[in-house]
């Protein structure tokens, strides 16, 4: 009688079912799991961009700064007409790096995204950050010419803590969205 080869079928699931359970570990915010399971799925052209995507997500869960880094500049530079790269790789950077390495990022990203508010809001907090208020004045005003809600925003966020009564004054503390 011929014995059975050592060797045990692995059985794959389906992409799909892990995806599945990549956002629920991270919505229960078990990001470790999360990771294991997004590591399951193929790394082919129709599941690449998105496992990245989740990657920084759970990396920014988890203060990863140097992998986020990572992972949000090659986005950036692969994908630079989306806006959130550069939101992202400067987020990171901010954290890993430097706010004044961080605003690079955003001053050039507003070549391919002039009129994108968000930029404008995150390059405000920098300049509040790095004592230039005059630009961040300037820039809060942008953000909040495109979105109404970075009035609020700024009234909630601790970057922009020395404007704060300047932005009451100008009766940003009464917006409503």
């Amino acid at each position: 009688m011929r014995s059975r080869p050592e060797k045990q079928r692995l059985h794959k699931l389906d992409p799909n079912v892990h995806w599945s359970r990549v956002l629920g570990y991270v919505q229960l915010e078990i990001y470790e799991e999360a990771r294991i399971e997004l590591s399951m799925i193929p790394d082919d052209e129709n599941w690449a961009k998105q496992k990245r995507m989740m990657e920084v997500e759970i990396f920014q869960h988890q203060e990863d700064w140097n992998s986020m880094v990572e992972v949000a500049h090659g986005l950036r530079m692969e994908f630079p007409d989306e806006v959130q790269w550069w939101i992202a790789d400067a987020y990171a950077t901010r954290r890993k790096k430097s706010i004044q390495e961080a605003r690079e990022i955003l001053l050039e990203a507003l070549v391919c995204h002039y009129e994108d508010g968000t930029i404008r809001y995150n390059l405000a907090c920098y300049a509040c950050k790095l004592g230039s208020m005059g630009e961040c004045m300037d820039f809060l005003k942008e953000a909040a010419k495109r979105d109404e809600r970075f009035k609020l925003m700024a009234m909630e966020d601790e970057d922009l803590e020395s404007v704060r009564e300047t932005l009451r004054q100008m009766g940003w503390g009464d917006a409503v969205v």
